[in-house]
């Protein structure tokens, strides 16, 4: 997908007030809602939804997706603008009933048109990464037509923003940073600052009554300051790296500070494939065996990340899709990781794993320096590859030097890259092992790697599950990454002014600061009640 620029020179706007259309309210006797959204120090702002610099909120808030799929429990189906969806023509066609309440927030109805428009208009800005050949209307919606199967995009599809024709037919997605959003969502657009952006409920919106009226999206200098608005309840919900998370908040005051984990990513350790002796799969082998997964989860933030399987797949959540012998983490076993690694020409020798060469096996593991959980982390896995006798040592480094690093593939290994799963498999193992794709670092080029990876793009959904098995077993056999832990994403979120979050025991969404996914935003702040 081509990445959309943002207009150069746009300093804060203090006191910005952006005019969205519909009517708003506030009740000034129930307290915003308060979300640490960003990290950087000034927001620039911009509410166009094809920027990938539109500040958060601009989906999910004031623009609609079509829906999606709640990624934290059981991957069902979540209604926005599309209330349902048909396959067809074996993947290459399907149809959206769309939701004939839906209205744009000056009152006027969000029609099949606009949906349409939507499509050409990414189309003809190179905006759409799906294979989209044709839209046309249907009686209760639209009917899409393929280039070839796409079962695999079903996501992508959902997670597709309608814009109102009448206003975008004349924007560029390229410049137009969009200061008087209106959109189809349950919130109009209040004040900006450098610091915050406001959101205020529409009265008039379509779908619901919406019990948040204010949601005011913050910045946050540091993680020492975070954690102390956390603990005074100054705001409501966040995500963030702060160490030792339990301790530092939830705590303080066990009864109203609350932290759910979702583990949305897996963390593998990944070895430069085009560097001896990382090519032989014995070498592998071995590492994955002197792993302590555990431990390594445990060095930073306890209870936040945790071990993952050896196919990659989280076995919390996709274990109906993991054969039961494949599930489990990995073990630690040396006596078994020694016997890998001898297959490989390695033997311990004074405590150091030597190679036929007679040389020690050397191996630096690549991390950007100024992130204290990913430190600390690759130090305790070099700290246990150590003890076996090898040379492992952290190579800290900032944050383009590792990415400049990882582009021209300078490195032994990596730990920092996560891995995302979606709705089934074909994305997440695509991105890690595809010869094609960007995000394939290590220099994994498999024939029958590429030919799995095609059958399940094209796999119906209730094919899919077998069409993920031969790429299990690539995970299994030939180890082109080591999965190591799942990467728990921990939000952090109090009940002294709202009630009704999500939790483990009710995960009826992601609860996504971020907006990952609008229609994840949508769902959370539509959902919760005044404490």
């Amino acid at each position: 997908m081509k990445l959309t620029a943002v207009v150069a020179g746009l300093a804060a706007l203090a006191g910005l007030t952006a005019c969205s259309g519909g009517s708003s309210s506030a009740s000034g006797s129930t307290p915003p809602l308060t979300v640490a959204a960003y990290s950087q120090p000034t927001l620039q702002p911009n509410f166009n939804p094809f920027s990938v610099n539109a500040l958060r909120g601009t989906i999910g808030l004031i623009y609609e997706q079509l829906f999606d799929f709640n990624t934290a429990h059981q991957n069902e189906f979540m209604p926005s603008l599309v209330t349902k969806y048909t396959w067809a023509t074996g993947g290459k066609a399907i149809d959206l009933a769309l939701d004939n309440r839906a209205k744009w927030s000056d009152g006027s109805a969000l029609t099949a048109d606009d949906v349409i428009f939507t499509f050409d208009y990414m189309n003809q800005h190179q905006l759409l990464a799906l294979p989209v050949d044709k839209v046309t209307k249907t009686a209760d919606g639209v009917h899409l037509t393929f280039t070839k199967p796409a079962y695999a995009a079903i996501q992508d599809l959902g997670r597709t923003v309608i814009v109102p024709k009448k206003v975008w037919a004349t924007k560029d997605p390229d410049t137009d940073t969009n200061l008087k959003p209106m959109g189809s969502g349950p919130y109009s657009l209040g004040q900006v600052t450098g610091q915050q952006a406001t959101f205020k409920a529409r009265d008039d919106y379509w779908k619901q009554k919406v019990p948040v009226p204010q949601i005011t999206y913050v910045t946050t200098s540091s993680t020492n300051l975070l954690t102390q608005q956390l603990v005074r309840h100054e705001i409501d919900l966040a995500y963030a790296g702060i160490p030792d998370v339990k301790n530092q908040f939830v705590q303080r005051d066990p009864a109203q500070n609350h932290l759910w984990p979702i583990y949305a990513s897996m963390k593998p350790l990944m070895l430069n494939l085009k560097r001896k002796p990382f090519d032989n799969v014995h070498v592998r082998k071995g590492l994955a065996l002197a792993i302590d997964r555990k431990a390594v989860t445990d060095a930073y933030n306890p209870g936040v990340y945790a071990p993952v399987g050896p196919t990659g797949l989280y076995q919390g959540t996709w274990s109906s899709w993991i054969a039961p012998a494949d599930r489990n983490p990995v073990k630690p076993d040396k006596a078994a990781a020694l016997v890998e690694f001898a297959q490989a020409g390695y033997k311990q020798q004074g405590g150091k794993l030597i190679g036929a060469d007679g040389k020690q096996l050397k191996l630096r593991i690549l991390t950007v320096s100024a992130f204290a959980d990913g430190m600390a982390y690759s130090q305790e896995l070099a700290g246990q590859l150590a003890a076996l006798g090898i040379d492992a040592a952290v190579n800290g480094v900032p944050s383009a030097a590792y990415t400049g690093d990882e582009d021209k593939r300078d490195f032994d290994a990596i730990y920092g890259d996560a891995f995302t799963f979606g709705t089934n498999p074909y994305t997440f193992y695509n991105k890690m092992l595809s010869a094609k794709s960007k995000t394939n670092v290590v220099g994994w080029d498999d024939p029958a790697t590429e030919s799995a990876l095609g059958a399940l793009a094209q796999a119906a959904p209730d094919a899919q599950l077998a069409g993920s098995k031969p790429l299990q077993q690539i995970m299994l056999n030939q180890l082109p990454v080591i999965p190591v832990a799942v990467k728990g994403t921990p939000y952090m979120y109090n009940t002294e002014h709202w009630t009704g979050w999500p939790t483990a025991d009710d995960p009826y969404t992601t609860p996504d600061p971020g907006a990952i996914s609008g229609v994840f935003a949508a769902k959370l702040f539509l959902s919760l009640k005044p404490a």
